[in-house]
């Protein structure tokens, strides 16, 4: 980052409002740079030419280019998940948003990181994540009555997370068995008379081919502080709509610095693509049932963008048990953890117990 760079980013964020001298902030109720004080707003440029992507083979000489600090933000690290998050410069105190833990210090850095490309701001304010949260408690049989009553939300964390994406051209080989059902007939001896008893046998038959497939924007969260299945639970986000990366977006919010490396990034994103062109290749060979499918798969032309996505984390206690949710700050689309109640499942499956004894009463006439 070059000097005069690095002079504007502190001047912006240290810009006091023009019109009182309060911090402004970025808010996702306005969409625009908002100050709390006398609600003075100042526009963004809407631009998202800047989005673009990068050869993954090149992505080294990438490093280097961002600085946390000089940005205006200080990183905390937090010692009980290990997670790294940008705050406000002036803020002293944090809970960890992705454990609730208190247990944080300041973290010095001596390295820089691949500068974002892209933001996706908030447009989910606090107001309405509390309103999605409240719904999806209520959501589910299998839960506590009392759950909706008694959660208490806590520590509601806006935070921009780091992903990368990738794209990859691939070619494919595949082979494989189809297999297709089909219904026999036999005669059977039940008690000394012959019964016709019907069966169902497989058929197998050989399949292969070739095929082609171009991935876009496959997403990795490039976080070990949240799993990319618990992530997967809120997708997916409108990826249009990612704007060029300008740091007064990150103004009054929370921001993690990536902590999985590009290249990391791409081993996981490299399993997604083999676990998806093995479903392609299931649905080429076709059938009611396939295995033995193999797919041999070279990919080329692989690219990356580093991002920042929206979302709010939280955790809210139940009977002195802790359980974390994460909401799309896009969206507002909720996945998390819930308790279950074993009361009302035991009770299920009693009640389902007694149905098939029933069904089973009724059809051998006792």
């Amino acid at each position: 980052m070059r000097l005069h760079e690095h002079k504007e980013l502190n001047e912006v964020f240290h810009m006091p409002c023009p019109s009182c001298g309060g911090q402004i902030a970025y808010s996702a109720e306005a969409k625009t740079l908002l100050c709390p004080y006398c609600n003075h707003q100042e526009e963004l440029e809407q631009a998202s030419d800047k989005v673009v992507e990068k050869s993954l083979h090149n992505a080294v000489a990438e490093a280097g280019s961002f600085s946390p600090e000089a940005i205006g933000k200080r990183v905390f690290h937090c010692n009980n998940c290990g997670s790294n998050v940008m705050v406000e410069h002036n803020k002293v105190r944090i809970n960890c948003g992705f454990c609730g833990s208190e247990n944080v210090n300041e973290e010095a850095f001596n390295h820089n990181y691949i500068s974002p490309v892209g933001v996706l701001p908030f447009s989910i304010p606090a107001r309405e994540a509390e309103v999605a949260f409240k719904r999806w408690i209520k959501e589910g049989w299998f839960h506590p009555n009392k759950l909706k009553k008694l959660a208490s939300l806590e520590n509601l964390h806006g935070i921009y997370i780091p992903f990368w994406t990738y794209d990859a051209q691939t070619n494919n080989q595949y082979q494989g068995e189809a297999g297709y059902h089909k219904t026999r007939t036999r005669m059977i001896n039940v008690n000394g008379k012959m019964v016709a008893q019907t069966y169902v046998v497989t058929e197998w038959f050989w399949r292969n081919g070739s095929f082609q497939h171009f991935f876009d924007d496959v997403l990795v969260v490039a976080s070990h502080g949240l799993s990319q299945k618990r992530l997967q639970g809120v997708y997916p986000f409108r990826l249009d709509e990612v704007l060029n990366f300008d740091a007064r977006y990150l103004l009054g919010w929370e921001a993690e610095v990536y902590d999985m490396e590009v290249d990391a990034g791409y081993s996981v994103a490299n399993k997604i693509m083999d676990e998806r062109l093995l479903s392609m290749a299931k649905g080429k060979i076709g059938g009611q049932a396939q295995r033995n499918v193999r797919v041999n798969s070279r990919k080329h032309s692989q690219t990356f963008k580093h991002i920042l996505l929206p979302i709010w984390l939280c955790s809210y206690e139940y009977r002195g048990k802790r359980f974390q949710f994460a909401i799309n700050g896009q969206t507002g689309k909720v996945s998390g953890e819930k308790p279950l109640s074993w009361i009302k499942i035991t009770l299920a499956f009693l009640v389902a117990a007694l149905i098939l004894f029933g069904l089973y009463i009724a059809r051998n006439g006792f």
